[in-house]
């Protein structure tokens, strides 16, 4: 089903070159550091992390080759900072996304999105810890209510997230095992800086032939929010070779909260074929302290196409859903589409 790369786990507008150009600018200020520390080591990380360009190449192709050598320059330069032996085979397993996008609805209007996030490896300091920079939706990302969907942005408990630049440090084993624990402390990049931690225990157990059961719980903290916790299932069921439907439950509560945050939510996913894939999505969700406990109701198709390139994905959504936060408003149908184009940068591990 390679058509849902990254995420069962699924995990450009002209705006994307803007955004490309930015995210180089906030990283490539630590390769030229290191360059200048290093004059008289024999290969700077910049040179270390260097990729053959095509003569052909596009555009676009030149600007991931850009990113990619960028971020692994950047994880070289950081690493550094924990011993003097550079691991450029492991430097260039950093990956990352970016994509642009917009959603509209008759109810909520046009949101444009605007996104990237890059993991860097830093194996001198220690194989479990890792850094993250990212233009992400701050409380999804900290409070770990994330979808299954990253290019085009999901409303949920009736708020399209805002988007901040993040950076920090994670710490997770480096193999998955089934009962699996990570940490992550780091600052959402602000005037002022607005820091933030989280830790997260999850346990993922297969019964049967054809389900599997995955449990997280998340707990964290941010200086603006305070403290606050995110629990969520899933439960997935291979229905055959190319289907597999997806029950997910999720509810939240932090200081600032209305109450318990949650929904509900069953997914479909259908592999078309390598490339295509279909994603058929129901969902309900509410706030138990609201004076409409349920607030939405949600019917989704989402369609994900891998392009010419392998690293480029496009990503389409059409949908109607029947929102009411307020007893004054009327619960009616509200239309919605979404457009975005991803790009994966780096070579993420399989």
């Amino acid at each position: 089903m390679a058509a849902f790369v990254p995420r069962i786990e699924w995990r450009l507008r002209a705006a994307a070159a803007v955004a490309a150009a930015a995210f180089a600018a906030l990283l490539v200020g630590a390769p030229a550091l290191a360059q200048d520390e290093e004059e008289e080591s024999a290969v700077t990380p910049m040179e270390g992390c260097a990729e053959r360009e095509r003569p052909d190449a596009s555009m676009l192709e030149k600007m991931r080759r850009r990113l990619t050598v960028t971020t692994c320059a950047s994880s070289a330069w950081l690493d550094s900072l924990g011993g003097n032996q550079f691991r450029y085979d492991q430097y260039r397993a950093t990956y990352g996304t970016i994509s642009a996008g917009g959603l509209w609805s008759d109810y909520d209007g046009f949101d444009p999105r605007l996104r990237f996030r890059v993991r860097l490896q830093l194996p001198q300091w220690d194989e479990r810890i890792s850094a993250f920079a990212g233009r992400v939706g701050t409380d999804d990302y900290i409070s770990d209510t994330e979808g299954d969907f990253e290019a085009l942005p999901t409303r949920q408990f009736g708020t399209l997230e805002d988007e901040s630049v993040l950076v920090g440090l994670g710490y997770s084993s480096p193999g998955r095992t089934g009962n699996d624990f990570d940490v992550g402390v780091g600052v959402r990049v602000d005037l002022p800086p607005d820091p933030y931690a989280r830790a997260r225990y999850e346990i993922v157990r297969a019964f049967g032939e054809h389900y599997v059961l995955t449990a997280r719980e998340t707990v964290f903290w941010q200086n603006s929010e305070g403290f606050g916790t995110t629990t969520r299932t899933y439960l997935d069921r291979a229905l055959s070779d190319t289907l597999l439907l997806r029950w997910a439950n999720l509810g939240k509560y932090t200081e600032e909260t209305i109450g318990l945050e949650w929904y509900t939510q069953l997914t479909l996913f259908q592999s078309l074929n390598d490339r295509t894939g279909l994603a058929y999505q129901l969902q309900t969700e509410g706030e138990t302290d609201n004076e409409v406990q349920l607030t939405r109701h949600s019917a989704r198709l989402i369609w994900r196409r891998q392009l010419t390139w392998d690293w480029l994905f496009l990503e389409l959504r059409g949908g109607v859903s029947w929102p009411r936060r307020k007893v004054i408003e009327e619960r009616k149908a509200s239309p919605e589409v979404g457009v975005a184009l991803e790009m994966q940068f780096g070579n993420r591990p399989r």
